[in-house]
């Protein structure tokens, strides 16, 4: 199946299985000379954005996963970034109507009132969105300059894609849209962009393209 999809320029496609250090340096080097307009730009912010590249590598390495980018940059003079993965799992189902109705039931019921539901007819069919605000990501002692483990609250939406039969007969498959940010105060932003890259996808027989 080739799924297709318009990612901002802002986004940086990044490599799978860094380790700790690796994922520092390459968090440091997309900062850049950005953080010259940035006021305090303090190691627990760094520390932040090493977690966030960190975990978005090793997730790339997981089955299943073809796409995985940051962002990072500026918003209103603060520092800002976030995490895009991409995913296909296998889905048995009768038809994608059905599969939503169940994802969207399924997720309600794990996501309790941390979490909202949204059922959305994107241009490629059918899809579940889930909004979380209170999620945490622990970021591991290895990763700060403190030496221990740090808590940063992160916001994160996901979009679940049954693939219509009828724009690739025969299939079975379920497109899983990623997007998490520790940058909570900006999460209104990117709601916006995440709105735009959902619309661009497309889904055909063949392989898979970005």
């Amino acid at each position: 199946m080739n799924v297709t999809f318009r990612v901002p320029s802002f986004f940086r496609e990044i490599m799978p299985g860094l380790d700790p250090a690796e994922a520092r340096a390459q968090a440091g080097a997309r900062i850049g000379r950005r953080a010259d307009d940035l006021d305090d730009l303090d190691e627990e912010r760094l520390d932040s954005l090493t977690a966030e590249y960190a975990r978005a590598s090793s997730i790339l390495e997981a089955a299943n996963m073809f796409y995985a980018a940051t962002c990072l940059g500026t918003i209103n003079g603060d520092l800002s970034s976030g995490t895009l993965t991409i995913a296909r799992q296998p889905l048995t189902y009768r038809d994608p109507h059905t599969a939503v109705i169940g994802i969207g039931e399924l997720m309600t019921r794990r996501h309790g009132p941390d979490g909202a539901v949204r059922l959305w007819d994107l241009p490629c069919g059918q899809a579940v969105l889930t909004f979380q605000q209170s999620a945490t990501l622990r970021i591991p002692a290895d990763l700060t300059t403190a030496g221990e483990d740090l808590p940063v609250e992160v916001a994160q939406i996901q979009a679940f894609i049954p693939v219509p039969r009828e724009t690739v007969p025969g299939a079975q498959d379920l497109i899983v849209i990623t997007f998490s940010t520790p940058s909570t105060d900006h999460w209104e932003d990117y709601c916006g962009v995440i709105a735009e890259l959902l619309r661009s996808v497309t889904l055909a027989p063949g392989g898979v393209g970005a």
